[in-house]
């Protein structure tokens, strides 16, 4: 059993890293460990590797070899040995358009092109993102809501008229997070048997929503799971495969933990719940902090900044003394060879050492593991309360468990995500379609865009 949901955006990067590192490329490599013990490792620890097709596809002269070179992305990846026990997945790049990277000629482009790229290249994959394409700041390729329908209906079309073989892969996404989405794609989702057709769904538009966590009284993503829900049922499945697009936070992995229990009790259905950020290394290398355990219980930031290495961290260890026994104890849990972080920054380079950057990066998809098998335990402990209907301990043990992922502090985010956790295990037990319009309605309506002919006749559900 794989140990997290997580799903690493940009593989290729920590491929590179990782090949120039034990090529011995930026020096300080000394058999640290083997390429297995990498394949086994990710593997064990993660549930995907994901790259997007359309990221490099703005403003080229030429597509000619567009489509092989983004094969040999997978192809040089794979043959590094760090994968053989891992799922690669390939996103379309349908961000892309929706932010104004693309003009109208490249979005048509990229949409013939990624789907012909997954039908002579899919056995380099194992799943694909369908190309779903909202519209978002900036883009200038629609003109009316119903641009918006035809256009993804179009696309979703495309995708279900694949072989089976290779439409098996798909990754069916459900847009949700203004009140013309939702009535679009709830739409393009209940026509002509869609839900059905694909084995694998997901939602995005979580990063979008993130100021709307505040006043929505549940977790958001609660409202794109409830419809998949109810079709799962109506065809008769035991299973959901859901993918959370982007926004994935420690915090929100006991939430995951507590859904899945309430959808396996209540309506018989295995809830997999997967997700993915394309940020994680951003913290590290540009921050420069990492979260890490600290001595009272809860997970900390620490603050890697040269001025900072000194600080104490905790009563009696230093913050450079404290990555020292972080990465020790990765390093033995691994059965990786141990290195030394007396010294972090290389002074040539003016970053870090190369084999701190690599452990350090590594932890860091280590650690969402970690927090996925303490946060099963967590849900273990604290659902009971759910069910027996004591609701003031269960959020007064969710606020806890939002602070310990916080620094062990309770912000008023913080709060209002714990005092939804219960509303929203009531939603998932009620599946009720109607309330999570109305909530969309009231608490989404001012991310709607109103630059858009909203044409509601041409939508009916």
């Amino acid at each position: 059993m794989v140990k997290s949901g997580y799903i690493l955006a940009g593989f290729e990067s920590l491929a590179s890293i990782l090949n120039n590192y034990m090529l011995g490329k930026n020096g300080r490599f000394y058999d640290n460990f083997t390429r297995d013990q990498i394949s086994d490792f990710l593997g064990a620890i993660c549930s995907g590797f994901l790259h997007s097709y359309g990221q490099n596809f703005a403003g080229k002269k030429r597509y000619k070899n567009y489509n092989k070179n983004e094969e040999n992305v997978y192809n040089k990846c794979r043959s590094w040995g760090f994968f053989n026990s891992s799922n690669l997945i390939v996103d379309s790049g349908g961000f892309q358009i929706s932010v104004g990277r693309l003009t109208r000629a490249e979005s048509d482009l990229l949409g013939k092109m990624y789907y012909e790229w997954i039908e002579n290249h899919h056995h380099v994959i194992e799943r694909a993102f369908i190309l779903d394409i909202p519209p978002g700041p900036n883009c200038e390729i629609f003109e009316t809501f119903k641009d918006v329908y035809d256009l993804n209906l179009e696309s979703y079309n495309r995708a279900k008229e694949l072989p089976d073989n290779i439409r098996k892969k798909i990754i069916y996404i459900h847009h949700f997070r203004t009140p013309q989405l939702w009535k679009l794609y709830t739409k393009i989702l209940r026509e002509d048997d869609m839900f059905n057709s694909f084995q694998h769904h997901g939602t995005g538009g979580i990063v979008a929503n993130m100021s709307s966590d505040m006043v929505i009284p549940c977790i958001i993503y609660v409202l794109p799971i409830i419809p998949l829900l109810n079709e799962a049922k109506r065809c008769g499945r035991d299973f959901l495969n859901f993918h959370i697009l982007g926004g994935a936070n420690f915090r929100d992995v006991t939430f995951y933990e507590l859904f899945r229990k309430v959808v396996l009790e209540k309506h018989n259905i295995k809830l997999n719940i997967t997700y993915d950020s394309s940020g994680l290394f951003k913290s590290l290398m540009i921050g420069r902090y990492l979260w890490v355990d600290h001595p009272d219980g809860y997970l900390q930031k620490m603050d890697l900044r040269t001025p900072n290495l000194n600080n104490m961290f905790s009563k009696f260890v230093r913050v450079h003394e404290q990555l020292q026994i972080v990465l020790d104890n990765f390093a033995g849990e691994m059965n990786f060879k141990k290195i030394k972080v007396d010294e972090i920054y290389d002074p040539k380079t003016g970053t870090f050492y190369e084999d701190v950057k690599v452990y350090s990066m590594l932890f860091m998809l280590w650690q969402w593991a970690e927090i996925q098998e303490r946060s099963r335990k967590i849900a273990d402990e604290i659902y009971p309360l759910y069910k027996s209907g004591e609701a003031g301990e269960f959020e007064i043990k969710c606020a806890t468990l939002t602070r310990n992922l916080n620094s062990g502090k309770m912000t008023k985010k913080g709060v209002k995500k714990a005092s939804s956790i219960k509303k929203s295990l009531d939603m998932l037990v009620q599946l009720d379609e109607d309330y999570c319009e109305e909530l969309v309605k009231r608490f989404l309506a001012k991310d709607e865009f109103i630059n858009l002919d909203h044409e509601t006749e041409l939508l009916p559900i």
